[in-house]
């Protein structure tokens, strides 16, 4: 790793799942908001980069205080800051006929659908009967039923979220398999991605972490040699191929730390806050 190069990091995208989060999925610990508040007071921007939506990153920025912007939706959003005093600066849906096609193929398979709208989740519930998460929370309101999901596609929706048995697992259900190989032959041009072995998520055409964060670095004035991401899953791959310093969670998986330039510590060991402190020790030495 050199040292020159760490230096030149001018904005970090930081994955939350599975990397800025413990593997509760619940907290970040102090570690990482450490790391980040000092890189922030350091002129880094920080990113939090996520498959979930933009209210459910705000509520982690706010409850820790973070000096965040976020892309959300695995790339469908960008926001400034926190929402809702934050604005939404980046915005991508799906073409009407896309999202119903994928209905009319997700929909024999009786899994969980969520279709996102901003603030709204439209959901086909599961035989486990459970809402999705960001409901229970509080953060986002819920329309359930297949013509109300039918109705939010023909208004545009960013994103489908669709998970075998209503809740994150790390185990696999045998319906997701051939739900996603019959998106992927009947809908080519979309963005369809895992965070887990038990769910799919389906972008429009166009959208992905990596296509967002360079958008960002553009407008930020930035190139990809200044830019340093965090991931651990198939969803962070695209965002991790841009980044010049692409940096793999010790906990993923060998194929996500194959394209990386770095591999840091798992998320249990705040492997993004001994990173961060790396590029903040390159800077500081740039300077002396």
């Amino acid at each position: 790793m050199k040292t020159a190069e760490l230096a030149n990091v001018g904005m970090i995208a930081i994955d939350m799942d599975g990397t800025l989060l413990l593997s509760d999925h619940a907290t970040i610990p102090q570690e990482n908001i450490d790391a980040i508040c000092a890189a922030h007071d350091a002129g880094v921007c920080v990113c939090i980069s996520t498959g979930r939506m933009a209210e459910d990153a705000s509520d982690f920025i706010r409850q820790y205080d973070l000096p965040c912007m976020i892309i959300a939706a695995n790339g469908a959003r960008i926001a400034e800051r926190a929402l809702p005093e934050g604005k939404i600066i980046y915005g991508r849906r799906f073409e009407t006929q896309d999202a119903l096609r994928a209905l009319d193929i997700l929909l024999p398979y009786g899994m969980m659908i969520n279709g996102f709208e901003d603030g709204i989740v439209n959901t086909v519930q599961d035989e486990s009967g459970r809402d999705y998460h960001l409901v229970a929370r509080g953060l986002i309101e819920p329309r359930y039923g297949k013509e109300n999901i039918r109705e939010a596609a023909e208004r545009g929706i960013m994103k489908l979220f669709i998970v075998a048995n209503g809740m994150w697992s790390a185990v696999s259900d045998e319906r997701i398999p051939p739900a996603r190989e019959a998106l992927r032959r009947a809908l080519p041009h979309l963005e369809i991605v895992s965070s887990s072995p038990n769910n799919i998520e389906i972008m429009p055409k166009d959208t992905g972490k990596g296509m967002a964060l360079a958008w960002l670095a553009e407008q930020l004035g930035l190139t990809r040699e200044n830019v340093m991401a965090f991931g651990d899953a198939e969803n962070d791959l695209s965002m991790l191929e841009y980044a010049y310093h692409s940096t793999a969670m010790g906990n993923a998986p060998e194929h996500v730390k194959d394209v990386c330039r770095y591999v840091t510590a798992t998320n249990d060991e705040c492997g993004v806050a001994k990173m961060i402190r790396r590029v903040l020790a390159a800077k500081q030495s740039e300077h002396e």
